[in-house]
């Protein structure tokens, strides 16, 4: 910034350098404290990036761009992306807050990877973007976000508008206020001598004085005694004040001393942003206005982008030189016609708006309306200046329909460019758009009609192009395969005669899809990485997002996990940036399959319920993706009952949208669930699932009818199917399918070898699920009983196969695995049969009873007070409960006492003869009666949650003995032994709660000081876990927040680590606390 003959403030300076040992410096000064000038100097001086803040940045997308591009100039290699997505249009019902997040937070990581240095980040008017949501949470997270390289400063006329206190609290905030910014009296002495000369210094101390310090009221008094008689000066300082009125008297009598064409300029800058000189040369003043206004240092302010008006200028000339509409008017078509001749079109619109001129704003958009609808808010706001009728024409609903699509509000896009599309404005680029909101929310019959009819228009060329390739991905959903390619071909021929890279984008995409349908790899890659180039050259972010989400998919059919999980790491980060929720829930949807394969269930977890929230939004039939990666982790987590549920609902749903992909799944997935207890509706699921399957679906289709068959005692029918899959696997390097063959067909030969070779298949992918299953299978058929051999021999062949199952057991409930629980069981079993009578109750997660480790049918219970009862007395654990007290639990409002007991007495007898229904235990033995209560004798039954507190109790007396691996092995077996929720099926009853908490408490604690243990010995992924689990019990655990994102900014996996600190901020706001920055 020009000072002209402001002087420097090299004392301030000095505590100005203290900004870069803290993460946030605050000045907060009312108008006139000279805040922009001190700031601009010390930038300059430790080489800080500079931004004067201004009414366009109270849009997020103007701040984010202009923040991203001033600091890649600042530091080499940010990437190109984080300025261009800023301005990307918007996905369905975008969140702005969570956008301006995901922004911030994808520059703090891009910068720390690349800050070797300290680094100032001066954020100059703050208080400018005040009222405006989204650009103040993206400087909030910027701050709480920032690697520690990055010292943010801010100033403002007022308080920062996000809280601060915890930053302070840890010393991480340095804040200047008025009374460190007031001029000292030798600063002022100087000032004084710079302006008026040797004779002014000695009216400092009078001046300084009047003027309290003020530096505005010093520039301001010393710009009036330099236009004065020196004879008059210090009667002149003597008389002045430091009030509000007297630097508005003195800037009112400065502006009109100024010449004719100066006043004019300024006047016309109460209208516009920012003046640069040509634009001040369009408008009329002479060369070098601009620089000698800047050089009186009390009018402008100088920055990077130009000349703006100071906070006391403006403030005088709106009240007393104010511009009549009529000269605003003429001001702004002169600003636009500027700005238009330099391709600044959205700055012309913005002249237009602000002004009130709507016949300007209507040529405008006449002229450049496709592209100022890229930047939604400001077309919305113009068009509101219009008469309704011009609003209600064809060209300016289309307009409309457009802007509100870019801006994220879909639903009302459909409404609008579903009129233009009965009237003659209707061409292939609105059936582009309106297809689109149809097809990412799923309703295919209506997208595929609308883009047909775009690609029968014709034109645009481009866009019509890209209806044909749109088309094609449809008929790929509904499993045409015919129509696809035919539609395909067409798309890349039309792309190919225009040379549009949006267009070839598209219909390489759509080539590359089908080719991963006919199992060719290499035309699958080619058609990938040409669509990938096109995208790029096309700068089409929701383009690159939806090809690295399919190259995902196709790396997940090979069974090549990481490299799927890598390109989903690349399509989320570019997902996060321009909050296109479709394509962004398709990507999660694909790594909570990736991440299901790695064993990392807890994360999986979170992705697919993410993805079916981010659904669930848009209102998109395609939630099915999300709920059947959310069935799977179910399934392997043993809970049969959630994952049937869920698969039976993506079935149903699936009926109404005509997509395949994923109902082929569900139905493969449903039929082995259903194996076991009903064969014949299994076989009936597998039948339909084979019936739709074609290409890379019908592998998996084979496998799943073939293990049902299987089970079902039809081993010719598994024998043929798994033929069939053999074949079509190996063409397609579906290596997972080949795995799993193998092991089903180990099972049906009964051949060792064949399941070894299963285990080897399983080990190199690393899928933990499949490597112990496999395991398994080996087991068996090695420790079966001999047909012929010593008996010495069995036994060994047993005593290695409970071994195997041991290992496989630790293994999988480590990492939140109970599907082979059963076959575990099976196999411990031949080597130590269960002692006759054992009666095992569990009740964390699903309640059920066990005698002889075979389960109690619901059937058996004939009643569910009898279940409530036998849960009653766990939870007093061993306690005796009265009987009174328990008929008032169990039949609450029951008024006749005698009526009560009787009917306790028979759910007694019940519950006795389900626990013992051979009558060989005395009756006494478990459910004891004494003096009128009842209680459960824990000595002849085992519960769970016992066991589990127990585990818990012995963990904490051995750590405060000091005996820390001992402990760890405790905390590890109570961590393992928590299944869920005490009695989670009965969430409101009030006799639970206390031993729910009890149990929950003490599950914190063993998760917690595992977690702790793994991080500080570097075992950060094991660390990850623990803390998951603590936060799917409790979303709003701080602790567990931040020890995540912790453990994965050291395992290197930042942009995850990115996303929970996202998570963790949004989740301390729901509770109105103040998050705690990112923990570096």
């Amino acid at each position: 910034m020009e000072r002209g003959w402001v002087q420097p403030r090299p004392a301030l300076d000095r505590r100005l350098d203290g900004a870069l040992t803290h993460r946030l410096t605050t000045l907060v000064a009312a108008t006139g404290y000279g805040k922009s000038l001190a700031l601009s100097g010390w930038s300059e001086a430790v080489g800080g990036v500079l931004h004067r803040l201004g009414p366009a940045d109270r849009d997020l997308p103007v701040l984010a761009g202009a923040l991203a591009g001033a600091l890649a100039a600042a530091v080499p290699g940010l990437p190109a992306e984080l300025a261009a997505a800023a301005g990307a249009p918007l996905g369905p019902d975008a969140d702005e807050l969570s956008r301006a997040a995901a922004l911030a937070g994808a520059l703090a990581e891009a910068l720390s990877a690349r800050l070797r240095r300290g680094l100032a980040l001066v954020l100059d008017g703050l208080d400018v973007i005040a009222g405006s949501p989204g650009s103040i949470r993206y400087v909030e997270t910027l701050v709480r976000a920032a690697p520690r390289h990055l010292h943010v400063v801010t100033a403002s006329r007022s308080p920062l508008p996000f809280p601060t206190a915890r930053l302070r609290q840890d010393h991480e905030v340095l804040a200047f206020d008025a009374s460190d910014l007031a001029l000292m009296p030798d600063e002022t002495a100087a000032w004084a001598r710079a302006r008026l000369g040797e004779p002014g210094a000695a009216l400092a101390g009078t001046l300084h004085e009047a003027c309290g310090g003020w530096p505005a009221a010093v520039q301001a008094a010393l710009d009036a005694l330099a236009r004065t008689d020196p004879a008059e000066w210090r009667r002149t300082a003597a008389a002045l004040a430091a009030t509000s009125a007297t630097l508005e008297r003195l800037t009112l009598a400065a502006f009109r001393d100024l010449p004719s064409a100066m006043r004019e300029l300024l006047r016309a800058a109460t209208v516009l942003p920012v003046l640069a000189d040509g634009l001040a040369t369009a408008l009329g003043a002479p060369p070098d206005t601009l620089a000698a206004l800047a050089g009186r240092g009390l009018f402008l302010d100088v920055g990077p982008d130009g000349h703006r008006l100071t906070a006391t200028s403006r403030h005088v000339l709106v009240r007393h030189a104010p511009l009549d509409r009529h000269e605003a008017h003429d001001v702004a078509a002169v600003a636009a016609r500027w700005y238009a001749e330099h391709d600044r079109p959205e700055a012309a619109l913005r002249a237009a708006v602000d002004t009130g001129h709507a016949p300007l704003v209507l040529s405008l958009l006449g002229t450049y309306g496709r592209r100022l609808a890229e930047r939604g808010d400001d077309v919305i706001a113009a068009l509101a200046l219009l008469p309704e009728a011009t609003r209600r024409s064809p060209e300016m609903l289309r307009l409309a329909g457009v802007a509100e699509q870019n801006r994220g509000d879909w639903t009302r896009a459909r409404e609008l460019l579903s009129q233009v599309a009965e009237g003659p404005a209707f061409d292939a680029f609105v059936a582009r758009r309106l297809g689109l909101v149809d097809h990412l929310r799923g309703d295919l019959d209506a997208a595929l009609a609308m883009y047909g009819r775009g690609a029968a228009w014709g034109t645009p060329p481009e866009d019509a192009a890209a209806c044909a390739a749109a088309s094609a991905s449809v008929l790929w959903l509904k499993g045409d395969r015919a129509g696809c390619a035919e539609l395909a071909d067409r798309a890349l021929e039309q792309a190919g005669a225009l040379g549009d890279p949006g267009a070839l984008a598209a219909a390489n995409t759509v080539l590359a899809m089908l080719a991963a349908l006919d199992g060719d790899r290499r035309a699958n890659d080619a058609h990938y990485l040409r669509a990938l180039e096109y995208a790029e050259r096309a700068g089409d972010i929701a383009q690159l997002i939806r090809i690295r989400a399919n190259r995902a998919s196709r790396h997940l059919d090979e069974g090549a996990y990481a490299e799927a999980l890598e390109e989903t790491e690349i399509a989320g980060r570019l997902s996060d940036l321009v909050a296109f929720a479709p394509y962004a829930a398709l990507n999660v949807a694909n790594r909570a399959k990736a991440l299901i394969a790695l064993g990392r269930l807890e994360e999986a977890a979170v992705d697919a319920a993410d993805a079916v929230a981010r659904w669930e939004a848009m209102g998109s039939r395609f939630v099915a993706y999300g709920l059947v990666r959310l069935a799977d982790v179910h399934a392997l987590r043993g809970d049969r009952a959630s994952a049937i549920t869920l698969y039976r609902r993506v079935v149903a749903d699936a009926a109404g949208s005509g997509e395949v992909q994923e109902l082929s799944h569900a139905l493969n997935e449903l039929a082995v669930l259903l194996a076991a207890d009903d064969p014949e509706e299994a076989a009936r699921v597998a039948k339909e699932a084979l019936r739709l399957a074609e290409g890379m679906a019908g592998v998996e289709a084979r496998l799943a009818a073939a293990r049902v068959a299987l089970a079902g005692g039809r081993p010719q029918e598994a024998r043929g199917l798994l033929d069939e899959a053999e074949r079509v696997a190996g063409s397609r390097r579906d290596h997972a399918a080949l795995a799993e063959a193998a092991e089903l067909r180990a099972e049906l030969d009964g051949d060792p070898l064949l399941a070894a070779e299963a285990v080897r298949r399983w080990s190199e992918l690393r899928d933990p699920v499949g490597l112990a299953r496999a395991e398994l299978v080996r087991a068996e058929l090695t420790g079966a009983e001999p047909a012929q051999g010593a008996a010495g021999e069995a036994e060994a062949a047993r005593v290695a196969a409970a071994r195997v199952a041991a290992e496989v057991r630790e293994r999988m409930h480590a990492i939140g695995c109970r599907a082979l629980d059963d076959r575990v069981d099976a196999l411990l079993a031949r080597r130590v049969p269960a002692p006759a009578g054992r009666l095992v109750v569990e009740t964390m997660g699903t309640f059920r009873v066990l005698r002889d480790s075979v389960p109690v049918p619901r059937s058996a219970w004939q009643s569910r007070k009898a279940r409530d009862l036998l849960k009653i007395l766990v939870s007093r654990r061993g306690g005796p409960v009265g009987r009174e007290r328990l008929v008032e639990v169990l039949w609450p409002g029951q008024e006749d006492d005698a009526v009560g007991l009787k009917r306790l007495n028979v759910m007694v007898s019940t519950l006795r003869a389900v626990l013992d229904p051979a009558h060989e235990r005395p009756p006494d033995d478990v459910v004891v009666s004494d003096e009128g209560a009842l209680r459960l004798d824990l000595a002849h039954v085992e519960v769970d949650v016992e066991r589990f507190l127990g585990l818990v109790a012995a963990a904490a007396r051995l750590d405060q003995a000091g005996r820390e691996a001992e402990a760890l092995e405790r905390w590890a077996a109570a961590e393992a032994a928590y299944g869920g929720d005490f009695c989670e099926e009965d969430p409101y009853a009030d006799w639970a709660v206390g031993l729910r908490e009890q149990a929950r408490h003490a599950y914190v604690q063993a998760a917690a000081r595992l977690a702790d243990e793994r991080a500080r010995r570097g075992r950060h992924d094991e660390a990850a876990r623990y803390w998951l689990r603590l936060l799917e019990r409790d979303p709003y655990d701080e602790r567990a927040h931040l020890g995540l994102v912790r453990v994965l900014d050291r395992a290197g996996r930042r942009g995850d680590a990115r996303r929970r600190y996202h998570l963790y901020a949004e989740r301390m706001r729901e509770l109105d606390v103040e998050p705690m920055p990112y923990p570096a």
